[in-house]
């Protein structure tokens, strides 16, 4: 499986376990219908999950409520979307087996990287990234993914044109190219001034590139793999660049979902001659039909997901909450770098604010 394919899987992922996100509305829910019996629910609450001093129970209204307290209000949108998929795949009669999971995943594992990544290697250092279990991942990726393609197949017919395209993908004319990657934050004038120096001078370019902050660039100086038409991405400006540029032309600051990009044309790599396209339609039929899939399923998701008009009342406990007040109290602090009053921890330098805190 080419690794751009499993991009779009992981991609599709995204969308399932969280990106399609639901408007929290503060309000009343929705008449609930065939709900169970209080008593059922009562019971339920009270079986017990664990013992501490011999027979007192803690019980699973007590496990629920500890866990809800530390991050469930962040886990309803992933539950809300899960059981919107189900609810569809029960009315339709689709259902999903763990054989047919444990082979979609091990399909998975088979396009991380050319040679494939072990199970064991993808829950030690790829789930770890996505904070994700084993059984989450199964259940929460997996699952959905494979209920939503059933739901769609019989819907995606390919075309010739997409044919085409996967041919052109594998086997057209290619751009080799050197980039640079900067973070959207880092300041335009600052950047403008280093495109003046590096446009002209090829040493001066390597060595920015060896910069950069992400490693697995810097270590190739840029030089990504050759560029080809239909390229799979969020947006078409390096692909749409690439085409443009004249051997040994530097780009001007693109603008990128991933961050500003500099692109300079290192050469044209030819079209391949003299391919039997009649022995490679099979293999671009299939994989023209996996990205049209791919495509699809966040596409019939939205469509369940506003059909069912999720409203959530839930939103967590106020109690350590990062209220504006707080934030802007703490940020004051940190500013003027002063001990709280009655604290004894001496004065130290702040270290970097944590992710996602501004």
């Amino acid at each position: 499986m080419p690794v751009r394919k499993l991009t779009r899987r992981l991609a599709t992922a995204a969308a399932l376990i969280g990106a399609v996100g639901v408007t929290a509305a503060l309000a009343q829910p929705p008449a609930a219908t065939h709900a169970p019996t209080p008593t059922a629910v009562a019971e339920d609450y009270a079986r017990p999950v664990a013992y501490v001093n011999g027979n007192q129970p803690i019980t699973r209204r007590d496990l629920g409520e500890f866990l809800m307290a530390r991050g469930g209000a962040d886990k309803i949108d992933l539950l809300i979307n899960k059981i919107i998929i189900e609810n569809e795949a029960k009315r339709l009669g689709i259902t999903v087996t763990e054989t047919e999971m444990e082979a979609a995943f091990l399909t998975d594992l088979e396009g991380l990287s050319d040679g494939g990544i072990k199970k064991g290697d993808f829950v030690n250092i790829v789930l770890p990234k996505y904070n994700k279990t084993l059984y989450e991942w199964m259940e929460d990726v997996i699952r959905p993914r494979l209920l939503l393609t059933k739901m769609i197949t019989g819907k995606i017919q390919v075309s010739e044109e997409d044919i085409t395209i996967q041919f052109e993908r594998e086997f057209g004319e290619k751009r080799e190219v050197q980039i640079i990657m900067w973070p959207k934050g880092d300041d335009p004038k600052t950047l403008t001034a280093i495109w003046e120096k590096i446009r002209g001078d090829q040493k001066e370019f390597d060595s920015v590139a060896r910069q950069m902050a992400n490693p697995s660039l810097a270590a190739s100086a840029g030089r990504i793999k050759p560029i080809s038409k239909h390229t799979y991405a969020e947006d078409n400006v390096i692909e749409k660049t690439a085409f443009d540029l004249k051997v040994g032309e530097v780009s001007h600051i693109l603008q990128t979902k991933q961050g500003h990009v500099v692109m300079k044309l290192l050469g044209v790599i030819p079209p391949v001659k003299d391919v039997d396209r009649a022995a490679v339609r099979a293999r671009h039929v299939k994989q023209a039909y996996e990205e049209k899939v791919s495509a699809a399923i966040p596409a019939q998701f939205k469509v369940l997901h506003d059909a069912a008009a999720p409203s959530v009342i839930y939103n967590g406990p106020s109690l350590w909450k990062w209220h504006g007040e707080t934030k802007e109290a703490v940020n004051d602090m940190i500013k003027s770098n002063v001990t709280p009053a009655g604290a004894t921890a001496p004065k130290v330098m702040p270290s970097a604010p944590a992710p996602g805190v501004k």
